[in-house]
């Protein structure tokens, strides 16, 4: 059975599979007012928040990092494909408050699970660093390594 932090982890899949676009990384600030932290957020992503397992380190989808085979089993049989979340064509939530329930509640029908680990700050800062990543992003990211 999976553990909370790998159903934590998934539940991030799901909402960086589907977040849009978003016109600045300060825009994160989900009623509130407390705003995103792009720096926390990438700490969070490649950390705590485990998004990295299936969305690859640093949203690069082909960068995972080196799992125990219990874990990628687990991964593959909840969410078999992670979306490109440097790839603004293949992301359907459309909001940051959007974004934001589906890491707090999860996302159905995908491999993200309620995430109880992160605060509200730590997800805001999360989805600034999305925010970050789909500026930055020209085309769906392939690893340079």
């Amino acid at each position: 059975m999976l553990n909370h932090r790998l159903f934590s982890g998934l539940l991030l899949v799901t909402l960086l599979l589907s977040a849009p676009g978003t016109s600045r990384a300060e825009s994160t600030g989900i009623g509130s007012g407390m705003k995103g932290d792009a720096t926390q957020g990438k700490a969070l992503f490649n950390g705590k928040g485990i998004c990295h397992y299936c969305h690859g380190i640093d949203g690069v989808i082909d960068k995972k990092p080196s799992l125990t085979p219990d874990t990628t089993a687990a991964i593959a049989k909840h969410a078999a494909s992670a979306p490109d979340l440097r790839n603004r064509a293949v992301q359907n939530l459309k909001d940051n408050k959007a974004r934001f329930q589906a890491i707090r509640e999860g996302h159905p029908g995908s491999g993200m699970f309620p995430d109880t680990t992160l605060t509200d700050q730590d997800i805001k800062d999360i989805l600034a660093y999305l925010a970050a990543l789909r500026q930055s992003a020209s085309m769906p990211s392939k690893s340079p390594y």
